[in-house]
This record gives C-alpha cells, sequence and structure tokens, in this order.
C-alpha cells in the first residue's frame, strides 16, 4: 500500500473507514529498504549496505561497546546521497553516511538509561576517499557477523500503528479484531527510513523520551515518574530514523523475529546529532 488512497480502501473492506479516519492526519512518508544479498567486493566503498564490513574513516577503528569493551556487530551504513532522491519531506542530509553498530552480547533493549553502552551511531560527512573497507576484528563471534547486502530505496506511505503512542483511538474489541486480520496483511519483512514503526509490543515515542531524560522503563516507575506528565507532551517530537527487521537472507535474527528501531528528535535530526538517537530493540 504506498499510497494513502490505497491504504483508505484497505481499511473500508475491514470496516475500519473511522480508524484510517483518525489514524491519516499522521500519515509520513517512509523510505522502504529492500536487500539484495551479495559479496562485499560487490559493493562500491561508501555506498549504503547492511551487514558485511563497514567502510569507515581510515583514522576510526572498529566501535566497541562501552559495557563490555569487545567490538560490536556492524549492522547498517546508509549514505545519505542514495536516499536523499525519497526523502519528500526533506528531512534527511543531502550527503554523509550514517553508521550503526550495536552490541550483540548483551543485546540491550532501550528501556534503560544505561543501555547507551551498546551501540554506537556515527556521522560521518568527509570525502568518500577517505574511507576504507575495515577487517572483522578479533573478539567478534562469528555468528554476529551478518551477511551483506546492497539496498535498494523506495517510497511509501504510511500511518501509524493503532498501538503507536500518538494515538488515543478507543476502539472495541470487534474492531480490534479486524484491525488484528488486516494487519497481517501488511506482515512481512519491514527495513525502512523514517515513516512510522511496525510496532511488536508497543508504542516507542513515550518510551524514547522517557528514558533519554534519565527515566527507567524496564517497569512501570519511569512512567509513573512525576516527570511523566511533562515530558510526554515532547513525544510528537520523535521520529523513527531507521528499522532493521530480522533478515533470513543475511543471518540476521533480533532475538525471536524481532526487529531494531533507532529514534531520534526533531531537533537533533536538523542539526545532524546523530550520535544522541536511541536504540529499542522488540519482539515477539
Amino acid at each position: 500500500m504506498n499510497t494513502l488512497t490505497e491504504l483508505e480502501k484497505k481499511f473500508n473492506d475491514y470496516d475500519l473507514g473511522n480508524l484510517f479516519d483518525y489514524l491519516k492526519k499522521y500519515s509520513k512518508n517512509s523510505i522502504k529498504i529492500e536487500l539484495n544479498q551479495t559479496t562485499d567486493n560487490k559493493i562500491e566503498i561508501g555506498k549504503s549496505k547492511i551487514g558485511g564490513k563497514p567502510d569507515l574513516p581510515q583514522n576510526i577503528k572498529w566501535f566497541q561497546s562501552k559495557a563490555t569493551n569487545k567490538p560490536m556487530s556492524f549492522i547498517a551504513q546508509i549514505n545519505f546521497a542514495d536516499v536523499k532522491p525519497f526523502d519528500t519531506d526533506n528531512k534527511l542530509p543531502e550527503k554523509g553516511i550514517l553508521y550503526l553498530f550495536y552490541d550483540l552480547e548483551e543485546m540491550p533493549w532501550g528501556f534503560d538509561p544505561k543501555d547507551i553502552a551498546g551501540r554506537e551511531v556515527f556521522f560521518f560527512d568527509g570525502n568518500i576517499a577517505d574511507l576504507e573497507r575495515k577487517s572483522i576484528p578479533d573478539g567478534i563471534d562469528e555468528e554476529n557477523v551478518f551477511l551483506p547486502a546492497s539496498l535498494i530505496f523506495k517510497n511509501k506511505i504510511e500511518i501509524p500503528d493503532l498501538w503507536s503512542s500518538l494515538s488515543n483511538f478507543e476502539f472495541s474489541e470487534e474492531e480490534n479484531e479486524r484491525y488484528w486480520e488486516l494487519k497481517e496483511e501488511f506482515d512481512g519483512i519491514q527495513n525502512k527510513i523514517l515513516g512510522h514503526s511496525d510496532i511488536i509490543q508497543n508504542g516507542m515515542e513515550l518510551e524514547c523520551e522517557l528514558v533519554t531524560n534519565g527515566l527507567y522503563c524496564g517497569d512501570s516507575s519511569g512512567y509513573e515518574d512525576p516527570k511523566r506528565k511533562e515530558l510526554e507532551k515532547n513525544i510528537d517530537n520523535w521520529n523513527l530514523l531507521l528499522q532493521i527487521d530480522s533478515n533470513d537472507e543475511i543471518d540476521m535474527m533480533w532475538v525471536d523475529s524481532g526487529r531494531i528501531y533507532l529514534w531520534i528528535t526533531d531537533e537533533n535530526l536538523k542539526n545532524r546529532k546523530f550520535e544522541n538517537s536511541w536504540l529499542i530493540l522488540q519482539c515477539d
């Protein structure tokens, strides 16, 4: 479903037109990512990729977890020059490369402020000629190294999940059942930049706001904290920057068919402060 008209028809087919009318005001453009499993030597240095070996500046070493001091797994590099033609909302840089590394030994879920130690988000805005393809370091398990894939980008219009932090729609048990049936038609591998998150457990905007302000959300304490009322006003400022699914073709699995989500505020996205983004892991 790549247009609002197509989405509306599908919701009407399930007698959920009222829900669509409510959610459509939150519609966003997303940049869908399709993977083409290949070999590293078939991907030019500096091009967008998931898995394989990263192309980092010569003076930057493979990133280590601040929690374990061991090499983290390389997840993705996104060259914004590859993506910009699909950025219809003009939110992304025209150039530069975003890198994501993640600690697959500790696998932080993102509900603890301390989880920042288990991921590295790095932005390079220099000359491609200064990049080199890094060798896989000692100390990283073979199962934590993913097969390389080149990327294909496409546009898609999305509305949020019913359980998004943005939604306060009151629905009946029958509507909930129909929504689940509808959602099954959308199931599948979902890798993307921007747009709305494909939720597995719960909405994440509020969690991002609370955790990045020092509140623990692994239990109810963060959500019951007196600071929540004021912080909750800021959830509209959070953007899904990157969603990486479990991708069997490159041996990438997040626990039990889970996904990782990288979130960033409007201000940090505008100012290219990608290091201030927040990572959450969800699974069934």
